[in-house]
């Protein structure tokens, strides 16, 4: 990469973290369930844990967690030195590698830096979908590290959303996000077979689905004051989600 492009890289991420950070303090937020996190924190101090949600939710969370050196994995083409810019000036260590290229190396380097004691995210759908449906790294990395998985996720009441394969979420200035946090942890045996890790990718995916209704619902019902209190059907028709 030349000089003058990884100046405008640059450039690019101090104007998303400025513009982002100007949007964001208007938005009221509102936190469910982070108990879970709070008192695992507590228990474990100095240990790591992994995060997992869907790609649509990325540009709140960089926000959410900043300045925390959370760890994400950014895509390893060019287009992903964009992603890698702006997480680093939100306090982000970014990872290079995706499921299509250098997946293998950067499950190893996030599993040092886990297991150092980092908490990170990764968007389990990504990086180019299909929507909803978890790769199977953030299952092998729980394996590995023996960290369990903690599903989290969001949604504003007034949003945009981007006409991609994921359908991203721009909160609108001055909306109400709702921030969800899974009841339960999920767990990965290190001694777990190749069948036992695709079963427990699809439980992600259900856990994951079941937390979208919910936070996808809650505006919905004015009368509804928790996100957790939402019935969810079964099976949750995705339809109303994308």
């Amino acid at each position: 990469m030349s000089p003058w492009k990884y100046f405008l890289f640059w450039l690019f991420g101090w104007v998303i973290k400025a513009v982002t950070s100007l949007m964001f303090m208007t938005c009221r937020v509102q936190v469910f369930g982070q108990e879970i996190e709070t008192a695992y924190l507590k228990e474990h101090k100095g240990k790591g844990l992994p995060y997992a949600s869907w790609h649509r939710g990325l540009f709140f969370f960089v926000y959410f967690y900043r300045n925390l050196k959370f760890i994400v994995m950014a895509s390893a083409s060019k287009d992903g030195e964009l992603a890698t810019q702006a997480t680093r000036r939100f306090g982000w260590i970014p990872v290079r590698g995706s499921s299509s290229r250098r997946g293998s190396q950067a499950l190893q380097e996030m599993q040092v830096l886990f297991e150092k004691g980092h908490r990170g995210g990764l968007v389990v759908d990504a990086p180019t979908g299909p929507p909803c449906i978890s790769k199977i790294g953030i299952i092998i990395l729980a394996k590995r590290t023996g960290l369990p998985i903690l599903p989290v996720m969001w949604n504003a009441d007034k949003s945009w959303r981007i006409k991609s394969w994921d359908r991203s979420i721009i909160p609108k200035p001055f909306s109400r996000i709702i921030f969800l946090y899974g009841d339960e942890f999920l767990h990965v045996p290190a001694d777990a077979s190749e069948e036992a890790c695709e079963n427990l990718r699809k439980e992600l995916d259900v856990r994951l689905c079941r937390m979208m209704y919910q936070t996808d619902h809650f505006f919905r019902f004015p009368g509804i004051t928790d996100p957790r209190d939402i019935e969810i059907p079964e099976p949750v028709p995705m339809n109303e989600l994308y």
